[in-house]
């Protein structure tokens, strides 16, 4: 016998129950925005006083929203007290909604999306509590790259930051006539195609598509490229973790080495004398102190990593997801380790 009144009772408590927050706010308003960037943040909760910041760069194809559940960041932010800030990139802006961490007008200080993202986090220091000494950045694939950069560009401002599967900053300068001539052949199909072919250039120069070799520069190069974006040296460079995968196959490993030998030599370090090596869970770890004994690069090859961030969602506690675009399930919790690094646990 049909019960007509069940359908509307459960109506009813549907509608009675609690809707759960979303994990995300959009920020519309946050000043001058020359990259067309989007702007996210998470507030934890139940959190007082001045609060540190990480700033968190999505992958391409991806979104703010995809990415900061799955990587663990929105569950560490909760439980630790951060304040968290998701950039986002458009389909408008990059045909694959990569970061444009290889184009002058976005990569050098105060201009395009580079010059976006200070703004996001200029509105964040004005407008929340924020502890201006605890400034972080971390990203994966286009948006380690655009970390990279980040950090090369406002060295004073960040603390530290995290590259996951990303590259050195300015990686795509022209090497050799061979391939400045490829560089200027996809510069001129990126117009030619509609931006179909954006950022193709810098693809091959970097070793992302194939032949996917990775520049092989002098450390002290690499730390010019840097360096020479500054009319004198900061206070101090951030501190940084660099991430990747052996089985990698849309970045090179190599750049690996060519980002140790980046921020190492920006430190003064040597990158050919790491001060401490062990193995932790399959991965190998290299870590470069300076002369106070504190840790200012640090290294991760994980021999069995793709391209993506390594979480452990069985681990206690649980981080990231497993099926999340881009995650890797294993026994290392990335975000929670870059954490630890950084002095956030």
């Amino acid at each position: 016998m049909p019960l007509p009144f069940l359908p509307r009772l459960a109506l009813l408590l549907t509608l009675a129950l609690p809707t759960a927050a979303p994990a995300l706010e959009r920020i519309s308003a946050f000043g001058d925005n020359p990259g067309d960037l989007a702007m996210w943040i998470h507030r934890p909760k139940g959190h007082d006083g001045a609060l540190p910041l990480v700033v968190a760069l999505h992958g391409c194809t991806m979104s703010a929203e995809s990415f900061d559940d799955e990587t663990g960041l929105t569950a560490l932010a909760d439980a630790q007290g951060l304040m968290l800030l998701f950039p986002e990139q458009s389909e408008e802006n990059q045909p694959r909604k990569c970061f444009r961490w290889y184009d002058e007008a976005d990569n050098r200080p105060g201009d395009g999306e580079s010059a976006s993202i200070r703004n996001m986090i200029d509105h964040l220091l004005d407008s929340e509590d924020i502890d201006r000494s605890q400034i972080f950045v971390m990203g994966l694939s286009a948006g380690g790259a655009m970390s990279a950069a980040l950090m090369a560009d406002y060295p004073d401002l960040f603390a530290g930051g995290a590259i996951v599967a990303g590259l050195p900053y300015d990686c795509n300068r022209p090497r050799s006539f061979f391939t400045y001539a490829v560089w200027q052949y996809w510069r001129m199909m990126r117009h030619v195609q509609g931006g179909t072919y954006d950022g193709w250039d810098a693809s091959y120069a970097c070793g992302i598509i194939p032949p996917n070799t990775a520049v092989d520069r002098a450390p002290e190069d690499w730390a010019r490229y840097v360096a020479e974006l500054h009319g004198s040296a900061p206070a101090g460079w951030p501190r940084v973790s660099i991430w990747q995968g052996e089985e990698d196959e849309t970045v090179d490993p190599d750049n690996l080495e060519e980002l140790a030998d980046q921020w190492t030599a920006l430190h003064g370090l040597d990158p050919e004398a790491p001060d401490a090596e062990e193995m932790i869970a399959g991965a190998t770890r290299k870590r470069y102190l300076d002369t106070r004994g504190v840790i200012r690069v640090e290294t991760w090859d994980l021999p069995a990593l793709p391209h993506a961030v390594p979480v452990d969602e069985d681990g206690a506690p649980a981080c990231g997801i497993a099926d999340g675009a881009y995650m890797e399930e294993g026994e290392i919790c990335a975000v929670r380790e870059i954490a630890q690094f950084w002095g956030l646990l």
